[in-house]
């Protein structure tokens, strides 16, 4: 009973990290190349660790910076350059960093906050500026953003910038309304005291308005971050389990010469009871009592309701179907086994998210209508199938489809 216990309260990924973090935050610095990410970092941290350059991409790696007096660690990234490939591999690096922080449970590779730095001596940010910071972080739509504006050294220049900076802001977001910049503030900055001439050096300015603001949005900051961890270690665990549901539907169709019905194959019921079992452990389901629920809900409601006899019913009912007894029977295999994969799925990501109590749910209600919601979308894909193949395909033709199904119904 003790044992039940403990397994069953083994707390998810996103949980951990929640659990794990600290007071800090993560700022992810962001910027063109030349906008002076590097040096407004060394300002912040008061040493020289950060590399810095002028007008070159000088930082080739995700890094993270940290320091005990600091409340918040940085996170710098390459410069940022107007080609499409440059930016896709940002993308791409930034992306995997974050999803390993999520799966290997390490809050310093989280994103909570973004700095955006330009240079205010260019005196310019455009739309497709804007459209980089949105799609690098795409995943991390909805965390604060403050623009910073670097080398502020003219004081015109800087009432410019701010008023330039917020209309463009604007115009963004008029635009893309559905996925907005979630910005917070326009901070002008001098993260290195600048020399004008021998008799005059402009000092550092802003940085202490900066840290301020970044610690004031910091509580905020952690509550939106939380949400987008949750969400993206679903995501990562979707597609684990995806890639589980079509390579076991293609298994299930190699047992095309079982004759129907077919979920009273042992072959099959074997291949599907596997499928369950892997799934509930992706999504850390480990109570005995909640596993036995989902598997045996899933297969009988499946086996002897919706899927196992509408779908026959459905497949005979598309017209022009000239197919041997064994690929129908194939067919089917695939399509139960796709079906009753994904029920468990979705069964598993709301006890895993916490949207229903494994001690207490109506298993058989909630997956027959899960059923009930794709098994329409399943009929639908199986059927364009069908008459884009004119009615004649074979059993391979078969297995390549079914592995791919779980695109064609979302």
């Amino acid at each position: 009973m003790d044992t039940k216990t403990s397994n069953s309260t083994k707390k998810p990924a996103f949980q951990k990290l929640i659990d794990l973090a600290d007071d800090k935050i993560n700022v992810l610095v962001l910027g063109t190349s030349g906008a002076g990410k590097s040096t407004l970092i060394n300002a912040i941290m008061h040493v020289n660790t950060a590399k810095t350059g002028a007008g070159n991409a000088v930082t080739d790696a995700i890094t993270v910076y940290e320091d005990v007096d600091i409340p918040f660690r940085m996170i710098d990234t390459v410069g940022f350059e107007y080609g499409f490939f440059r930016q896709n591999k940002i993308k791409h690096d930034l992306a995997r960093f974050c999803k390993e922080g999520i799966k290997r449970v390490e809050p310093e590779k989280l994103i909570h906050m973004i700095w955006f730095c330009i240079d205010g001596t260019i005196k310019r940010i455009d739309q497709q500026v804007l459209e980089y910071t949105r799609s690098i972080t795409a995943d991390w739509k909805d965390v604060p953003i403050i623009i910073v504006f670097t080398k502020s050294y003219s004081e015109p220049d800087v009432a410019e910038n701010m008023s330039m900076a917020a209309k463009a802001v604007q115009i963004y977001n008029l635009n893309h309304s559905r996925a907005p910049l979630n910005v917070k503030e326009i901070i002008p900055v001098i993260a290195k005291e600048y020399a004008i001439n021998d008799t005059y050096i402009v000092p550092q300015k802003g940085l202490d308005v900066l840290i301020s603001k970044t610690n004031e949005l910091a509580p905020d900051a952690k509550r939106l971050a939380n949400k987008t961890i949750k969400e993206i270690d679903i995501k990562l665990k979707n597609g684990i389990s995806s890639s589980m549901i079509a390579g076991a539907t293609a298994a299930a169709a190699t047992v095309g010469a079982v004759p129907i019905p077919i979920p009273d194959a042992p072959a099959l019921i074997s291949i599907q009871t596997g499928l369950l079992k892997s799934l509930t452990n992706i999504y850390d389901i480990h109570d005995d009592s909640a596993i036995n629920n989902i598997i045996n809900t899933t297969l009988s409601v499946g086996a002897t309701t919706t899927i196992g006899k509408s779908m026959l019913v459905g497949l005979k009912s598309i017209p022009g179907i000239n197919i041997a007894a064994s690929v129908m029977n194939a067919l089917v295999a695939g399509i139960v086994t796709f079906s009753i994969g994904e029920a468990c799925k979705v069964m598993c990501v709301k006890v895993y998210s916490g949207e229903l109590d494994s001690t207490i749910i109506d298993y058989e209600k909630e997956i027959a209508e899960t059923y009930r919601k794709y098994a329409p979308r399943v009929l639908k894909g199986v059927e364009e199938f069908f008459r884009s193949h004119k009615g004649q395909f074979t059993l391979n033709d078969i297995t390549k489809f079914l592995s791919t199904l779980i695109k064609t119904i979302e």
